[in-house]
Formats: C-alpha cells, structure tokens, sequence
C-alpha cells in the first residue's frame, strides 16, 4: 500500500506534498492553522464583510452581478443563495463546451426558471476548441486549461458588456478537492497558455478565447473599469450537507457517478489522467478535505478511497481521441508530460510582489 499522510490520505509523493516528522502532510497543517474555529475572523464576522460588499454593487445597473454557472454544486449554490438569501439579481453565464452533463443542463434549466434569473450561454466554435484540446494534451499532458482561460475571458467580458461590476464564483478552500501540485487550474495563467498554444489563436480571437492579463486586470480594476472576482463560498463557508439541503429547494440533483465536477463529461477522463500520473485524484482529494473538517474519520476514507479512486478507462476516451485526431499510442505518450515544466507568471518574482501590492489595495477598498 502506498504511503500517505497519517491525518489525511493523500500520497506522500504527490508533487508539492510535504510531511513533518508526524507523517502529517502540508495541507493539513496549513488547514489547521486557518481553522475557522480558531480563526481571528468568525463565520458571521466574514459574512458581515460579504453584506458589506453586496451594499457596494448592489442597485448600479440592469444586473447587481455575474455568475458563472456550470451546472455544478458550486456554482448552482452561489446563485441560489445570492437570490434567496441575499435578493440580488444576478445574470446567470453558462459555457458550453460540447460534453456537458445532461443532468447539468437541467439542473441550469431548473435554476434560472425557479429563480427567474437570465441566462446567457456561450459556445465557442468547436473546431477551435478541439484544436486547444489536442495541443495541450499533446504538449502539457492535460486539456481542462482551454476551457477554464474561455470560462475566464468569456465571463469578464459579458460583465463588462452589461456593466456588472463583480463576478461571483469560488471554491471554498475547505471543500474543493483541488490538488494544487497536480492541478492545471491552479497553475494556468497567459504566459503557460500562450507557450502551449503557439500559432492556434490568431490577434483577432485574443478578446475570444484568452483572457486579460493579471497587469491588465489589476490596473483596469484599479482606476474602477474592470469587474472583481469575488470568492462568495469563502466568506459564506457552507458546509457539503448545508449546500446540499439548499439546492433540493430547486430541484438540484448530482449528475450519476458525479463526486466532484460531474457538469462535464470529460471528468472522468481528467480523473483517469491524475491516476495514471500520480496515483490519486480529486476522489482522494475530496475524502482527504472531509477526513480534516472531521465529516469522516481517517478510516472511512481511506475505505471509499481505496474504492473509488483507481478510475477504469473512461468510455468517452476513445470518441475523444477520434475527435481531437489523436491515436491511442499519441495519449499514452502525452501522459508523460508535465504541464510544471512549462512556466508560467508566478515563477515571476515582479509578478509576486505586485500581486501581493494589488491584494492589499482590494483589501483597502473593501473589496476582499
């Protein structure tokens, strides 16, 4: 068997996993020391700073904000709790990337009519995106960067077209299962998309399909011209359960086979690719955060873990290869490819520090 932390169950050889002399992993000790119960800010102190924002946009156009909806647990949450619990009007953003989850759709169709919410779907041309998909499975071993770079740059640019001053999104540290050492979402920026995508995007297709960058974002957000990016689950902080029971309200249901992302079908092929890299995936990841706010014990998920996260060969692999122009000897090659060895901004040490200059002016203005 192999060997994990002795608090949570992740790998000992996950990439940027440490252990102490205890056996406890990083993410452990660092979940621990920002504990909400002994954390300086208080569940009800955060939401207060969450109303505070809400006064700021609220009332100063057609729509009080942006969400991005997939379908998912998240995204579904946030746009229920800003219309029943706060009385925004938000306008709904759904992309479509041609391998969304059946039960996500109806899920969307679900929540915009319950809540009477508009919704603006987006589905960039699929050639284009079959190109991105293949080039960066080809060259960095992993293809969830195109679609979360169109996410970004579509969601900023329809808030700005309706003048929408906050985008409301989030993954609340203490329930996503993301692992940052092997996830491409946490590491991609314009500098690794532009490396990988050489020669696909033409200037014209920049506004489309790549999004602005931190220095334009960040001066842009400055002098008041660019919406904010605002973590709704990091300031509510609800737990699985709490999300879960809200969402009933609306007739939100789990895509089958679902634990983590289940609004695209190819999940599980991203799944299938963490495991033959690394050994784990966002199963692991996920059992791993619930074992530390204490839901399960150690026990119980090591169990399901064992259980679940060595993935069988996905039945879209072989339709996604034929359509991507990929041969099965191609895919086994790009699993040796590591999207860490491309770089990206924040191997930047200017880039750091200005990021850390920027935060702190947000935080002035109250906006974080």
């Amino acid at each position: 068997m192999k060997n994990r932390c002795s608090h949570c169950i992740l790998p000992a050889d996950l990439p940027g996993l440490t252990l102490d002399e205890d056996g406890k992993c990083n993410c452990c000790r660092d979940y621990e020391s920002h504990s909400f119960a002994e954390s300086d800010i208080t569940r009800e102190q955060a939401k207060e700073r969450f109303r505070a924002i809400l006064q700021k946009i609220r009332g100063q156009g057609k729509y009080d904000c942006l969400v991005p909806l997939s379908g998912g647990k998240d995204s579904s949450y946030i746009l229920y709790v800003l219309v029943k619990e706060y009385d925004l009007k938000p306008l709904a953003f759904n992309f479509n990337n041609g391998f969304q989850h059946s039960q996500a759709i109806q899920n969307i169709e679900n929540l915009v009519n319950r809540l009477g919410v508009d919704l603006v779907i987006y589905k960039p041309n699929p050639h284009m995106l079959r190109k991105l998909f293949r080039a960066f499975l080809l060259r960095a071993g992993e293809f969830c960067t195109p679609c979360n770079m169109l996410i970004d740059a579509t969601g900023y640019r329809i808030a700005q077209e309706n003048g929408v001053q906050a985008v409301m999104s989030g993954a609340s540290a203490f329930l996503d299962p993301g692992l940052e050492g092997v996830s491409s979402a946490v590491y991609y920026d314009q500098k690794y998309y532009y490396e990988v995508a050489k020669g696909l995007v033409t200037s014209r297709e920049r506004k489309y399909y790549v999004g602005p960058s931190y220095s334009q974002k960040a001066l842009r957000r400055l002098l008041g011209r660019a919406p904010y990016n605002i973590d709704v689950l990091g300031y509510l902080r609800p737990d699985i359960d709490e999300m879960h029971q809200a969402l009933e309200e609306v007739g939100w249901k789990r895509p089958a086979d679902a634990v983590q992302h289940g609004d695209c079908l190819l999940n599980p092929l991203k799944e299938y690719i963490y495991y033959r890299k690394w050994g784990c995936n966002e199963v692991t990841g996920l059992y791993s955060v619930l074992i530390r706010s204490g839901t399960i014990t150690r026990e119980e998920g090591l169990e399901r873990a064992l259980a679940e996260e060595c993935p069988e060969v996905p039945a879209i692999l072989p339709d996604f290869l034929a359509a991507i122009g990929i041969t099965e000897n191609e895919f086994e090659e790009a699993l040796k490819r590591d999207f860490r060895e491309i770089p990206n901004m924040r191997s930047n040490l200017v880039y750091r520090w200005g990021k850390e200059f920027v935060q702190k002016i947000y935080q002035v203005r109250g906006r974080t």
